[in-house]
């Protein structure tokens, strides 16, 4: 006869079992599911534009329908798309990006042929300014749909970026010829004016801005490539009109703060516009913003502020750029914007090697090679620098910038004529144009 066992032993073993399932069924539970990145808070300011109460409402309702289904692509790419309109929309380049390519890359590893997903990584790609990439992903989603408007758009912007301007045109017109509507006209526009074609590109632009809704993130976007597009063509009146318009339909619009700034300053108000820069920064935490600060707190008497403001940006850009390199989810390719810095801060040596690091990676781009001719002039380099801003010249832009630093170029070099007609062009585009920049030209031309 066999022992009997005791109750309690029964008891606890039976216990052991069932805490042994339960554990199981967490554990299988818990690695099934992904941990998804979460909506952050946003500042007061944007708080209150009007679609973040239904920007939240959405996330909450998808949030609801992946606990129901973690693996629904649907949703998932839903949730990547909130979250790049909300890196947009923040300023959160980092934060967001990295969020929605994890989404995305959930969805392409089970499903490696889901067009839209390969169109929104073709679109991070080209937010972390890998352009390359973005290039050869674009192409990939053309290959599985070549009757959709948005991935020539795609296309437009990574041809763009990489030089290949007649690409650019090529995927235009499909883009157009498919759906004419704010994103394809405003792509038209900006090729427009990268021919120089400045009347024309106003006239796309407008027709962009008609084809929106007043108030929503893009149409103001499309309002700010006008106002730009007046400022660099001596129409500052309308410019400033155009900023004024976005802040009456999408009040403490950062980036029609940042005009207003702008415009201050071209006209010397140096408190003005640092009141309108720190509110954009204030709704927008943009480095962009903090970089005009630079040198607005230089002019209005500040340096220590001017110092405190160069460091933080330098330290922002340095990390985006490291980490991009590190991870290619976090961060972006940051050496144009670096090599902007350092030849503001006279740093012309630092300035160098950033600007050919934007320039190796996409020799073909106009405002690289400008960047990169710069600093060679600052370098002392003028052979080297001419040839490089023939590259920043050969689509005829007119960009007034450009214009006068390819004069002074060529005058470096003895092509006085040249040199001072293209100085000329410049300087009547855009007479308030920066005026460390006006008087070196100027200098030259008094020679």
């Amino acid at each position: 006869m066999k022992p009997s066992i005791p109750r309690t032993k029964l008891l606890y073993t039976f216990w052991v079992l069932i805490c042994a399932v339960f554990a199981v069924v967490i554990f299988v539970n818990g690695t099934s599911k992904t941990q998804l990145p979460t909506l952050k808070d946003r500042s007061e300011a944007l708080a209150k534009n009007t679609e973040w109460p239904e920007t939240q409402a959405n996330y909450q309702q998808l949030i609801k329908e992946l606990e129901a289904k973690p693996n629904d692509s649907r949703s998932l790419l839903k949730l990547a798309k909130l979250f790049m309109n909300e890196a947009r929309a923040s300023g959160d380049y980092s934060y967001y990006n990295k969020s929605a390519l994890t989404i995305i890359d959930q969805v392409l590893t089970s499903e490696p042929g889901n067009f839209e997903a390969i169109c929104l990584k073709s679109m991070v790609f080209l937010s972390q300014h890998r352009f390359a990439e973005a290039k050869t992903v674009a192409e990939e989603a053309l290959k599985v749909n070549p009757y959709n408007s948005f991935v020539y758009g795609l296309l437009v912007d990574a041809s763009v970026e990489m030089g290949d301007y007649a690409r650019a045109i090529e995927m235009c017109d499909k883009m157009v010829s498919i759906r004419p509507d704010i994103r394809s006209y405003s792509r038209v526009s900006y090729l427009r004016e990268i021919h120089g074609e400045v009347s024309a590109s106003i006239d796309a632009i407008e027709q962009a801005i008609a084809a929106g809704v007043p108030g929503h993130e893009d149409t103001e976007w499309a309002r700010m490539v006008l106002a730009h597009l007046y400022e660099d063509s001596n129409q500052l009146l309308a410019a400033k009109a155009q900023y004024e318009i976005s802040l009456h339909f999408r009040p403490d619009y950062p980036f029609a703060l940042a005009g207003l700034g702008r415009i201050a300053r071209y006209q010397h108000d140096y408190p003005g516009a640092i009141q309108y820069f720190e509110k954009a920064s204030a709704v927008m935490n943009d480095v962009a913003f903090y970089d005009e600060l630079i040198e607005l707190y230089q002019l209005n008497g500040q340096p220590e502020k001017s110092k405190t403001c160069f460091k933080a940006v330098e330290t922002s850009l340095i990390s985006d750029n490291t980490s991009g390199k590190k991870d290619k989810k976090s961060g972006h390719n940051a050496d144009y914007e670096l090599a902007q810095l350092y030849i503001k801060g006279q740093d012309f040596a630092k300035g160098l090697v950033h600007a050919k690091a934007e320039y190796d990676r996409r020799p073909e781009n106009i405002d690289a090679a400008e960047i990169y001719a710069w600093a060679l002039y600052l370098n002392n380099r003028f052979e080297e620098a001419d040839q490089v801003m023939q590259t920043a010249l050969r689509t005829n832009s007119m960009k007034p910038e450009r214009l006068v630093k390819a004069g002074i170029i060529r005058m470096a070099r003895s092509e006085n004529e040249a040199g001072k007609s293209l100085i000329d062009k410049g300087i009547e585009l855009k007479p308030y144009m920066d005026s460390d920049l006006r008087e070196l030209a100027t200098s030259f031309v008094k020679r």
